[in-house]
């Protein structure tokens, strides 16, 4: 029960690591431009934020697969409590001191970083580099490539229907925040 209890605390405060590092980054945004208040960015992110956790419970089957560790350590390694507070430990201190000095981090990455550092502690020689490459870094690696491939597509495709659609000039209306309107 209390190792139960001491799984329960490490993935609660990597939770929290997570939350209050991601939380207003969609939101940001719009607060520093003064499009919306602070409060209604925060009521807002936070309503995404459990939105895509609810989704991704129902989309991300394999990606929970993934960040289990099975192949990439061990399988005695992934089932142990000690293992897993580790990587949960080890994670959650690192996006909390990235956040708190306003380090740009990625709770993915120090996810990924906490199997393998764990991993490597407990059994060096059976961290299998083959499957951290293809299962974890090559779509790190490719996904700012397809990311970048489609925004240059839908650029391209959109000027293209501008085009067709004979748009000569476009028109910005800029309203000074507080002004009530143009």
């Amino acid at each position: 029960m209390m190792i139960a209890m001491i799984l329960f605390f490490a993935g609660m405060l990597l939770a929290y690591a997570n939350g209050a590092n991601d939380n207003f980054k969609g939101f940001a945004t719009l607060w520093g431009s003064d499009s919306i208040e602070y409060r209604h960015a925060l009521i807002l992110s936070t309503i995404a934020t459990v939105a895509g956790a609810l989704l991704s419970l129902y989309v991300a089957g394999q990606l929970v697969s993934n960040f289990s560790g099975k192949g990439l350590v061990p399988d005695a390694l992934v089932g142990a409590p000690a293992f897993l507070f580790c990587v949960a430990l080890g994670a959650a201190i690192t996006v909390m001191f990235a956040t708190y000095f306003g380090f740009p981090i990625s709770t993915t990455h120090a996810i990924i970083g906490g199997l393998v550092g764990a991993g490597m502690v407990k059994a060096p020689s059976a961290v299998n580099f083959s499957k951290l490459g293809t299962t974890f870094l090559l779509p790190m690696v490719s996904s700012p490539i397809v990311a970048i491939t489609l925004a240059f597509g839908t650029y391209w495709l959109a000027k293209k229907v501008k085009v067709l659609c004979n748009v000569k000039s476009e028109v910005c209306v800029c309203v000074e925040p507080g002004s009530g309107g143009p």
